[in-house]
């Protein structure tokens, strides 16, 4: 079996309830600023509930030291802080086997690591 070196991260977040809109245009911004930017980010998609107090953040990697590049980013610099002054992060679930340095960073979000075990990603033309 072939393992994935991908990182896939899920990001929940509670935003308060005033200011829903306002979070919701950052969270665009962010995912604009990491499509152009940051080449290694393969996915970053946003899912709001139905009155927009709570968000889920997917997104996958190509590797672990392109999580690392994102936490170090110009988005993450300058955005993220603004998206945390809003909201709470509520869980961060990360899936694959990230390295010893993203294991570390980690643990400064509390967040749950899932190693990977078995399965395949299908890719349809």
């Amino acid at each position: 079996m072939i393992m994935s070196e991908n990182i896939h991260i899920r990001a929940e977040f509670t935003v308060e309830k005033d200011n829903v809109e306002q979070y919701k245009k950052l969270i665009e911004e962010m995912s604009n600023m990491v499509q152009t930017n940051e080449l290694k980010t393969l996915l970053y998609e946003a899912y709001f509930n139905e009155d927009g107090t709570k968000c889920m953040v997917h997104e996958t990697y190509l590797d672990s030291k392109a999580v690392l590049s994102h936490n170090d980013s110009i988005a993450s610099k300058t955005i993220l802080p603004r998206i945390f002054n809003i909201s709470k992060l509520d869980t961060l679930d990360v899936y694959g086997n990230p390295n010893n340095e993203l294991k570390k960073l980690l643990t400064s979000f509390n967040s749950q690591i899932f190693k990977f075990h078995s399965g395949f990603n299908r890719k349809i033309d």
